[in-house]
């Protein structure tokens, strides 16, 4: 299994409980891809540096992970389709 991280920005409208359901969404692909996830929060509420769909501000949050090789093409499928998560992105940590 490889080590994960992965950075997303979720819509600033968003409240808490949105912000929860995304990392269970989230917790619950890498899980039933058999993964384990090691550590997830938010960072903080930051002005982008760019203008995304509208937005100026954005909520970042981070899980850390480790899973198979095909957990983070799933997890980019399912961020795609969510209307709360405007950027995403998976990192591979060193091993």
């Amino acid at each position: 299994m490889n080590k994960y991280d992965l950075v997303s920005i979720v819509r600033p409208t968003a409240d808490d409980t949105a912000v929860e359901s995304i990392h269970k969404s989230i917790s619950e692909v890498i899980s039933n891809g058999g993964g384990t996830v090691s550590e997830q929060g938010v960072w903080q509420k930051r002005k982008l540096a760019y203008e995304i769909d509208t937005f100026k501000d954005g909520i970042y949050t981070i899980t850390t992970f480790e899973a198979p090789s095909e957990v983070p093409a799933e997890l980019d499928r399912v961020l795609k389709i969510s209307d709360d998560v405007i950027r995403h992105k998976v990192l591979k940590m060193e091993s």
